[in-house]
């Protein structure tokens, strides 16, 4: 994804009880053809087009006209807006460990939405990590990320608030993020992907095939809201890991870009 050429380091700060905080700037381009090969991405998290032809066989409406009114979360009306934004981070962040971090991500959470505007249930983004693939082993891993943003500059929601959120609710993946590996495996069964089904397997029975679980919180914000000096208020010492990572990701105009992103994404 050539998008991912936008990111930069922006520093490294850190919360009121020490841990640190990586921060990184998505400098997005009006690039037509980073743009659409990005928007072609993203919208395969939802439909491919094979499905998506299936599915709007029978009722008159264009590819276009079926993303925008049953598949995509509404720009404007109820939880609609909301969903976008948090639809968006999440897959931002998972783009973010598979193509710079080198996880598996399996790109199940969307595919099968009831309602358009309601977030899915589920440990917001999980990544996979074999040492020797096929062999398991005690070096691989699962890395497990709580998601939160805010991409409007008028928004009340403080950038630091909004890491906090992703802490605090990371606590929860803890419990939840066995239940997230049983329905990633058998959505993949489900397509046919065998191969990959069996891999989330693997990280089925900890107690007797040991790897390394890695959580993580994350905050993606339009650039206004990150006020670096107010990340000392974030604090973590009520996390139940040890090593949790924390991650901040920010755009100069990102209510634009999920806007954009969405417009091109339907034009498929």
């Amino acid at each position: 994804m050539k998008y991912i050429n936008w990111y930069e380091k922006d520093g490294v700060l850190h919360t009121g009880d020490g841990k640190e905080i990586t921060v990184l700037k998505l400098n997005s381009q009006n690039d037509d053809e980073i743009l659409d090969e990005w928007a072609n991405h993203f919208r395969s998290n939802y439909r491919t087009l094979e499905d998506l032809d299936f599915e709007r066989d029978g009722t008159g409406k264009s590819r276009e006209e079926f993303l925008i009114e049953f598949i995509f979360p509404d720009a404007k009306r109820g939880f609609g807006p909301a969903t976008r934004v948090g639809d968006f981070c999440e897959l931002l962040l998972a783009d973010y460990i598979e193509f710079i971090r080198n996880y598996y991500v399996p790109r199940t959470r969307y595919c099968r939405k009831i309602n358009p505007n309601s977030s899915p249930q589920g440990s917001d983004v999980i990544g996979l990590k074999m040492d020797i693939l096929g062999k398991p082993s005690k070096k691989d891993e699962v890395f497990v990320i709580e998601v939160k943003g805010t991409a409007n500059p008028s928004s009340k929601d403080k950038g630091y608030e909004r890491l906090q959120v992703a802490i605090d609710g990371s606590n929860s993946d803890i419990e939840r993020y066995a239940e997230s590996l049983n329905a990633m495996k058998m959505r993949l069964w489900d397509i046919g992907d065998k191969q990959n089904a069996q891999l989330v397997a693997r990280f089925q029975n900890i107690t007797d095939q040991p790897y390394i679980i890695r959580y993580g919180a994350s905050a993606v914000l339009t650039s206004s809201k990150l006020i670096k000096g107010d990340m000392v208020n974030v604090n973590a010492e009520g996390h139940k890991a040890d090593d949790l990572e924390l991650i901040v990701i920010h755009n100069e105009n990102l209510k634009d870009l999920i806007t954009e992103l969405y417009r091109r994404a339907a034009r498929c």
